[in-house]
């Protein structure tokens, strides 16, 4: 699986931003690394880690051992929101829900990433 490393960390920065805008819950990250434990032969040693994870989500960067980094636009960030409030999640300090939605309509690769990143979770049908 590429993206899980420091060199190349567009995967787990993704699921970074999914994790810390509420996308994912904790035991949804843990289930995400028991997914990649399962479909990939070779992962990183965090990812081990991260199926048992269960602390502040801070200490995610503790576990990963690296600031994961992937340049998102402002937009596909909120789109990331967008998805929090899709699942019914509270968005702190976030955008509106509004403009969350908004920016996942205008980002729909952002939609497909997560579902093809997490494809053991179920989304809400949209209108």
């Amino acid at each position: 699986m590429t993206g899980l490393t420091r060199d190349n960390s567009a995967t787990i920065a993704f699921v970074e931003a999914c994790y810390f805008s509420n996308g994912i819950d904790t035991a949804e990250l843990n289930e995400w690394a028991e997914h990649i434990m399962i479909s990939h032969p070779t992962y990183p040693d965090y990812v081990v880690d991260l199926r048992e994870f269960n602390a502040p989500r801070f200490h995610f960067y503790r576990i990963v051992g690296f600031t994961p980094d992937r340049e998102l636009s402002q937009a596909e960030s909120k789109a990331i929101s967008g998805i929090a409030y899709l699942r019914g999640r509270e968005v702190i300090d976030g955008p509106s829900e509004q403009d969350a939605f908004t920016a996942l309509i205008g980002n729909s690769h952002i939609l497909d990433e997560f579902t093809s990143t997490f494809p053991f979770l179920q989304l809400p049908r949209q209108g």
